[in-house]
């Protein structure tokens, strides 16, 4: 025993120094550029009645309740959120310096409690506005491992939050439309597929290149599509962008495959979430489909692919803002 308790002791101790070693202090910064003055898109920000139109937390549950103070757009004006998925908070004015800085004070009470400091930056561009939005927070000191993680997500809201709010802003530039639409079943289905493996960029150009050769096969033996082209995405590694999926035409069985692979896939339950927006927005949409499947505590299925299915043709639609993609993530 008295062995076990100094090896015990030991490792403690370092776990300890490990994390007295860590920083406690972390910064999130995303910006983007936005066509529009400073003023309109700084008078945008300080209505805090605008956010349930752009903020990336409301979307995920727009019933939650709010409160807004008195002269809510002014200097120590706030609104608070208080809802079952998003938790509870605060989020207070601090200063403006009209139209070229807001500070913030963000007070977390749920599903932990912080106080981070927030700023937004408003710089004149060529034609627009660098719209930045930043962060400051501390993390306690068994939790700092965690600060990369939580840095990384942070800065993904960000990045979602600031494209929808361009959105409001400018309907030229468009953003991501989500709508989280729950559960549904899908049936089995035959298709014809292009494997792939590799790089972001690959990937795309692997697509653009993959789905009108099925579509030509299939029109070839005169034959039409059993449904919309999707992608089946089998491994993704986030931080490499590396992916294993498989480029997808649903297709009748029995069919000649021709130079193709064929596979039959299960069907069953999922989550469904719609994009409607440009398919630059897929990664956002991913993110924020994981995210809300996490805060409704759904289980995932690792054994089936997640699927986008591309419910329209670019070629049919006028703008890529009209562009409507499907995500399904598979559950247990």
């Amino acid at each position: 025993m008295p062995t076990f308790l100094l090896i015990l002791a030991i490792v403690l101790a370092g776990a300890l120094l490990y994390l007295s070693r860590l920083p406690r202090d972390y910064e999130v910064r995303r910006s983007l550029f936005m066509r529009t003055d400073r003023q309109t898109v700084f008078d945008r920000v300080r209505d805090f009645s605008s956010w349930g139109d752009w903020s990336p937390w409301l979307l995920h549950e727009p019933e939650a309740k709010r409160h807004f103070s008195t002269a809510a757009d002014q200097p120590d004006g706030y609104y608070t959120w208080d809802g079952h998925t998003i938790g509870a908070g605060r989020l207070t004015h601090v200063r403006f310096d009209q139209p070229e800085r807001i500070e913030q004070r963000l007070e977390m009470q749920r599903p932990f409690k912080s106080d981070s400091d927030v700023w937004w930056e408003f710089a004149e561009a060529d034609g627009g506005t660098e719209v930045a939005w930043c962060l400051r927070g501390r993390m306690p000191f068994l939790l700092r491992p965690m600060i990369p993680m939580v840095r990384e997500m942070i800065g993904k809201d960000y990045e979602l939050g600031l494209a929808r709010l361009r959105g409001r802003i400018d309907p030229d530039a468009g953003g991501p439309e989500l709508c989280f639409e729950g559960e549904t079943t899908l049936e089995p289905h035959s298709a014809l597929v292009i494997p792939f493996s590799g790089g972001i960029d690959a990937m795309i150009q692997a697509m653009e290149d993959g789905f009108p050769r099925l579509a030509a096969h299939l029109a070839s033996l005169g034959v039409a599509p059993s449904g919309p082209p999707f992608s089946a995405y089998h491994k993704v590694d986030i931080k490499k962008k590396t992916f294993r999926c498989d480029i997808v035409l649903p297709a009748p069985a029995g069919i000649d495959p021709g130079p193709f692979d064929r596979k039959d896939f299960s069907g069953g339950r999922h989550y469904r979430v719609t994009l409607t927006g440009s398919y630059d927005f897929l990664e956002l949409a991913w993110y924020a489909a994981i995210a809300h499947a996490r805060m409704l505590k759904l289980k995932l299925d690792k054994h089936r692919p997640m699927l986008e299915v591309y419910e329209n043709d670019p070629a049919g639609v006028a703008n890529p803002r009209e562009l409507r993609t499907a995500l399904y993530l598979p559950l247990r």
